[in-house]
């Protein structure tokens, strides 16, 4: 793992660990709320984990069914299989109506995309308060019905999207539920786990009409490199996240790195399992590596992924496949029973130090040194202050 990306995370990482470090977690208050909502928060999170499930393991049929329900309904669908071709479709459909100003509201999805620089590369320019065009990201499809949920910051917000000529949507092939009585669960948890919050935002669940000529209702589904995920049988669990952010809010290693290494839209232990596959497994294979195995994101999911179990799972794919080389095989074994020993972990610096200069790669020796305090004693002190 020699590559500029591995090295640049190195250096992203260094800078990050000499700023301010905010441990600060909402996860217990997120788990007294979702006990008071629910009886039993543990079976929810079941149910809503067998829903999103369901909906993978059967995704070809769910999606043509889908698309057959919102055509129905007067809506079109623009199937794309990467942010390219996205981009391309697009800017065809704001040609073609003559739009110059859009309205778009920013997600993490039309941060995958790359719509921000679209926009400002080419001749269009935002426009917050028209509605004459506007982007905008459903949390979820509703299968059944064709119809798309969605939320809103603000009333006016809401007043935007709805009442827009052209309503312009973007979706990934994941973020699907079967009907609308699930969209309460999913709502509640998101909002809990999100946010600490019990569902306090506007919502509306929105169907094309026919019948309604004043205005036309575009849905872009979007691939982008997740049909790659669910090939693999091992990690497609992690595409049944629905973005709440939990995990990365109970991390150690993220609450210390931030976003900024990882260079991506994807961050925290989510990207640690989907970026090898959704981007490339030269470049991101490193991130399969930055986890220390707590388990706290896997505890803390509202819909039971076992993060921590397919980072794991990642590292003996990329062992596998023999996408890691000869020398780094070796050393992540030597390193890795090192650090998983308690014992060697819990001995003075300078013997620690030593133990690391004798693994075959002498490298690592030569620009990473041990501190005085283990990184458990130092999370510790910077929670308790003990």
């Amino acid at each position: 793992m020699n590559g500029s990306d591995y090295k640049n995370f190195l250096s992203a990482c260094k800078k990050a660990i000499g700023g301010e470090v905010n441990l600060q977690s909402h996860q217990d208050d997120s788990d007294v709320i979702a006990s008071e909502v629910f009886r039993n928060k543990e079976y929810v999170k079941k149910v809503a984990a067998d829903i999103r499930n369901k909906f993978l393991n059967s995704i070809d049929y769910n999606l043509i069914t889908f698309d057959k329900n919102f055509a129905s309904n007067g809506g079109v669908i623009n199937w794309c299989i990467d942010y390219n071709d996205f981009l391309v479709k697009l800017d065809k459909v704001l040609q073609y109506k003559k739009i110059k100003k859009v309205n778009l509201f920013s997600s993490y999805l039309s941060k995958e995309l790359g719509i921000e620089r679209f926009i400002d590369k080419n001749e269009y320019s935002y426009d917050s308060e028209s509605n004459d065009c506007v982007i905008f990201t459903p949390q979820f499809g509703i299968v059944s019905t064709g119809s798309l949920f969605l939320n809103f910051n603000s009333a006016y917000d809401m007043q935007l999207v709805l009442g827009s000529k052209l309503k312009i949507f973007v979706l990934s092939i994941c973020d699907f539920l079967f009907k609308p009585e699930e969209i309460e669960i999913f709502s509640h948890l998101y909002s809990i786990y999100s946010s600490g919050i019990n569902f306090p935002y506007l919502t509306s669940l929105y169907t094309p009409s026919p019948a309604d000529q004043s205005t036309d209702a575009l849905l872009f589904l979007i691939d982008n490199g997740r049909s790659n995920v669910i090939e693999n049988s091992d990690i497609r669990k992690i595409l049944t996240c629905i973005s709440c952010d939990a995990c990365k809010d109970v991390c150690p290693i993220y609450k210390v790195i931030g976003d900024e290494p990882y260079n991506n839209v994807f961050t925290g232990p989510v990207a640690n399992v989907i970026l090898p596959f959704m981007e490339n497994a030269e470049n991101y294979k490193h991130l399969c590596f930055s986890c220390s195995s707590c388990g706290n994101c896997s505890a803390v999911c509202p819909v039971k992924i076992p993060v921590s179990e397919l980072i794991i799972a990642n590292r003996k794919y990329l062992f596998d496949n023999k996408l890691m080389d000869i020398k780094d095989e070796r050393t992540v074994n030597s390193v890795s029973k090192f650090v998983n020993s308690r014992k060697k972990m819990s001995a003075k610096r300078w013997a620690k130090n030593l133990r690391l200069k004798s693994i075959n790669n002498s490298r690592i020796a030569e620009e990473y040194k041990f501190e005085k305090s283990s990184f458990n004693q130092q999370y510790i002190q910077m929670k308790y202050g003990k």
